[in-house]
């Protein structure tokens, strides 16, 4: 019998790289329910139809960027809350401070082990 309370919290990928968006999807899909979007328009699309627990947002994006999906997503009172993950190449400060100001959770930088994606996942989804 199905049961609610037993169904797998909901993530949506937004990355261009279809490598890299395999590779989260296979890290995360045994523990989340997974979907993907490969640029930005089409990921705030589909964020403001499933209304995820959780975004692993991409900065570089075709379409719209990173930093702009995140900065629409806090915009928007349906989706506002959703904790954002930002996985991205760029590591200096500056580009963290921005990603803060824009509204992500957390800042993961490329390239990363599997267990620190799923450990930035868990802590996010714990709070």
């Amino acid at each position: 019998m199905f049961n609610l309370t037993d169904s797998k919290k909901r993530i949506v990928i937004i990355e261009d790289e279809a490598n890299i968006a395999k590779a989260e999807e296979m890290i995360l899909s045994p523990h989340y329910d997974i979907s993907v979007a490969y640029d930005g328009e089409s990921g705030l699309k589909l964020v403001k139809e499933l209304k995820p627990d959780l975004i692993v947002l991409d900065l570089m994006l075709p379409e719209r960027g990173g930093y702009d999906v995140c900065f629409h997503i806090r915009q928007d009172h349906e989706i506002k809350d959703t904790k954002i993950l930002m996985v991205t190449a760029l590591a200096q400060n500056i580009d963290k401070n921005k990603g803060k100001f824009v509204g992500t959770d957390d800042y993961l930088v490329k390239p990363f082990e599997p267990d620190q994606l799923l450990d930035a996942v868990n802590k996010l989804l714990s709070k």
